[in-house]
């Protein structure tokens, strides 16, 4: 048993590298941009910020840099680029065409993603940049745009986050700093033809020098040594798994003083709660009803409860979560009590619920939950009652259960230790393939009942396109599936002992 857990312990890791790998490229390869900034035009219209592209948009490029967008996602070739694609690309941003010679321009979506994937990979193709702007033979609008692009690579970004070092406050000094000089570089867009080129030529001194004196510190110029390495190191995968590595899971999205950790430790009470315990309550009450169906198979019972879970299966949670709101709680009361029956809320407001003794606090949160675990635990019951249905008529027919029953094994032994036992093993393979939910929480019964859990919150990290909470999420759920997996190898060999964990794996 403990070479089985080693060798399923070691392929653990291993499974969620490639299931995480694979949710990443999914995840960015969606279309659309997560952290587009939106501005109003004078005249009243909502429009795109594409100034980023050139590097005037700080917060757009934090978020940008902070989510790893501006890098390729896998592999990053962008160091290889040669000076003909560099002056191709430049001559279709000036000229907003595919080519000189084209009679039709470039859409305005396919400008912006051009400008804005050339800035992306200003970084990378500075000396190339660098070649034009100091190239007098290069048109001023060519070299006016290669110094835009120029300092949107030599922009970097502050260190973002609470708890910042001494170190990191100063390091985003320096770059404040240094970034600010770049844009002075930037030439007037106001300025006369021959003002203009005037400050073009000033401007092209200052960006030789500042280019001089960066070019060691910043590798500007990389060996064929570097570039392989950033073919594989400087990628959004890359700095994703280097940060997951240390367990740093990153920050909110509309937040940086938040961590994902935090956010997720604080709602653990409500959706584990709201998990674990259906879970485990759906597990014993399937068993009971699938004893009841089995045992009067083909009867007024087995039909009964066969007609009323079919319904309860048909029924999706949304008609009932509003139903139990609207006339099982609203204006009613417990039975046989005077205590109404809550609609919202895992407790009571803290004005009351801080207030309350430990058993008070007990008895507040079982009422507070308890229309939420029956909207979540009735779909489940109904399908896992008629699989326990099932499973039991299946060991009913066994020859042991027969020689069981003929050399007179009490009832009572015979349909817990026998069936029941043999039974469960089907109802343990579905509630612990399910373990992964427990990090997805019931989206629709949180938002219904107003209860702060993980439902809500990944649905809104999902809406808002948070990749760090969608990844852990992705992360945390895969990881509790494979674990509820080993759980349940290691179930069967209590619950069958004929069963070896190697058995049990083919």
């Amino acid at each position: 048993m403990f070479r089985y857990i080693i060798q399923r312990l070691i392929l653990l890791p291993i499974t969620l590298f490639f299931i995480l790998l694979v949710n990443f490229v999914i995840i960015n390869l969606a279309p659309g941009d997560p952290v587009q900034m939106l501005r109003i035009s004078p005249e009243g219209m909502r429009q795109d910020d594409h100034s980023v592209a050139f590097g005037s948009d700080d917060q757009y490029l934090q978020f940008r840099e902070r989510y790893g967008l501006t890098l390729p996602i896998i592999l990053n070739t962008w160091p290889w680029i040669t000076a003909d694609e560099v002056h191709q690309l430049l001559a279709q941003l000036v000229t907003r065409k595919e080519t000189p010679n084209s009679t039709t321009e470039l859409s305005v979506k396919d400008y912006e993603s051009l400008r804005t994937a050339f800035g992306d990979r200003a970084r990378f193709i500075m000396p190339l940049l660098m070649a034009v702007i100091d190239n007098p033979q290069e048109s001023f609008e060519m070299r006016r745009m290669a110094i835009r692009f120029f300092v949107r690579g030599g922009t970097r970004q502050a260190v973002l986050g609470p708890n910042l070092s001494a170190q990191e406050k100063q390091s985003n000094r320096q770059i404040a700093k240094d970034n600010q000089l770049l844009r002075s570089f930037l030439l007037d867009p106001r300025s006369t033809e021959s003002a203009a080129n005037a400050e073009l030529t000033a401007k092209s001194k200052q960006v030789k020098e500042w280019y001089v004196a960066h070019e060691s510190t910043d590798s500007f110029e990389p060996t064929t040594r570097e570039k392989i390495g950033m073919l594989f190191f400087q990628t959004r995968f890359f700095r994703y798994m280097s940060r997951i590595m240390t367990l740093d899971f990153g920050t909110l999205r509309n937040d940086n003083n938040k961590t994902v950790i935090s956010e997720v430790t604080r709602r653990f009470k409500y959706s584990l709660t709201l998990s674990i315990l259906p879970m485990m309550m759906t597990f014993v009450c399937c068993q009971i009803f699938g004893f009841c169906m089995a045992l009067y198979q083909n009867r007024a019972p087995d039909y009964f409860l066969n007609l009323v879970f079919l319904s309860l299966y048909a029924i999706p949670i949304f008609v009932v979560a509003p139903f139990l709101i609207e006339k099982i709680a609203l204006n009613h009361y417990f039975p046989f009590t005077h205590i109404p029956i809550p609609i919202s809320g895992f407790t009571s407001p803290d004005s009351i619920y801080m207030w309350q003794t430990t058993k008070q606090r007990l008895f507040d949160v079982i009422q507070h939950i308890f229309l939420p675990l029956v909207a979540i635990m009735y779909g489940g019951m109904a399908a896992q009652s008629r699989m326990s249905r099932t499973a039991i008529l299946e060991v009913m027919h066994q020859d042991y259960i027969r020689t069981a029953r003929a050399k007179g094994v009490p009832p009572a032994t015979l349909y817990v230790k026998h069936v029941g036992r043999n039974a469960a093993i089907t109802i343990v393979t579905s509630i612990a393939s399910s373990l992964g939910i427990v990090l997805g929480g019931s989206l629709i019964v949180e938002t219904l009942f107003e209860i702060n859990g993980f439902g809500k919150f990944f649905y809104d990290a999902i809406i808002n396109r948070d990749y760090n909470v969608i990844l852990f999420s992705t992360l945390a759920s895969s990881f509790l599936t494979l674990i509820g997996y080993l759980v349940a190898d290691l179930t069967y060999t209590f619950l069958d002992p004929r069963l070896t964990l190697y058995q049990v794996s083919e």
